[in-house]
């Protein structure tokens, strides 16, 4: 009798563990946050009809510091089971340690190149959860963008280097030449003028024009289109057509295949466009002082980039000042990762 009474204490007990084991599966499966695998359909959340509006093009409003929207409610659920949530997202940066607030006292960027932005984004709530989401996408794709010009300037230097010194080039290096003037729009008669386009863009500079263009990656051309600069296209089916284009009007919003190709064309499009030849003159005065490239004094070369003008620097600026985004200028991107093989 007393095996009998022992063995259903036992059995109690293995019931309440088992019960306890299932309501903590439900509610990790099925809580507030999806399962890396799990189909994202988004529930709607409440939100006016303005702050709709901006969310769907972008567009913030100008009088304050832009913030990331919340989701608006107009949007249709959409099963997407193979892009990238944001549970997944915060998984690989916790992997990589990934850590914003040591990369701003100087640790380097850990190699996380994400192609889209999370399919959920704009279902995060804290807006602090949504900046750091943004930026940290961001900041390895602009650094890679830099580390590539860079590589382009060291070697166009050194070859300014072996003509001054009265060296010959090869038939190689002039033909690298003749492709770097094309691509910067320059001129192989003045490789000077030149260098000063195949330069860096400042960090502080690339974020916060990605942050404005983009609404922290909440608007609809970043998005569907990995659109983070608003760049804009006159060739019909390029781009995503705006939903308040100008009766009349022809252009699109330029997409891309992947964030990182928006940050190059960006880049690109500083480096060499006629309307930044400001920018550019501006960033080559500060290398003659000895002077890093500084966001915040050529933030007042980009009246052209924007309808809006002097306003538009403004809101640049305070994004900076707000953000500390001039913190991330040093940024650095941690080395590459090489496999050690050994033969016998």
């Amino acid at each position: 009798m007393r095996q009998i009474k022992h063995a259903l204490r036992s059995s109690k007990a293995a019931t309440v563990i088992a019960l306890v084991a299932v309501g903590l599966y439900a509610l990790t499966e099925f809580g507030d946050h999806p399962s890396y695998t799990a189909a994202a359909k988004l529930p709607a959340k409440p939100s006016s009809a303005a702050i709709r509006s901006a969310a769907n093009e972008g567009k913030f409003d100008i009088t304050g510091i832009p913030t990331p929207a919340p989701r608006p409610t107009d949007l249709a659920d959409v099963a997407q089971p193979e892009q990238l949530t944001v549970l997944a997202m915060l998984g690989s940066l916790e992997n990589a340690a990934f850590n914003l607030d040591a990369i701003r006292r100087g640790a380097e960027v850990p190699r996380v190149f994400v192609s889209e932005l999370p399919v959920d984004i704009l279902d995060v709530d804290k807006v602090a959860l949504k900046k750091d989401l943004f930026v940290s996408v961001t900041l390895p794709l602009i650094l890679e963008a830099n580390d590539k010009i860079l590589q382009e300037r060291h070697t166009l230097k050194h070859l300014l280097k072996l003509r001054s010194t009265g060296q010959s080039w090869s038939a190689e290096q002039i033909a690298w030449i003749g492709a770097i003037a094309e691509r910067y729009k320059g001129s192989v008669k003045d490789l000077d003028e030149l260098l000063t386009r195949v330069d860096i863009i400042p960090v502080s500079l690339a974020l916060a024009q990605s942050i404005e263009e983009s609404g922290w990656g909440t608007s609809r051309f970043a998005r569907v289109g990995n659109a983070l600069y608003g760049q804009r296209v006159w060739s019909e089916g390029k781009g995503i057509v705006p939903h308040e284009r100008a009766e009349g009007e022809a252009y699109e919003v330029r997409a891309f295949g992947e964030l990182g190709n928006s940050v190059a064309s960006y880049a690109l499009n500083l480096n060499r466009h006629e309307a930044y030849a400001g920018f550019r003159e501006g960033r080559a005065r500060l290398r003659a002082a000895g002077l890093r490239p500084n966001g915040f004094t050529l933030a007042a070369s980009l009246t052209s980039y924007s309808e809006r003008g002097e306003e538009y620097i403004q809101t640049l600026r305070m994004l900076m000042r707000v953000n500390d985004l001039d913190q991330f200028d040093t940024a650095k991107l941690a080395p590459k990762q090489v496999a050690q093989t050994s033969r016998l």
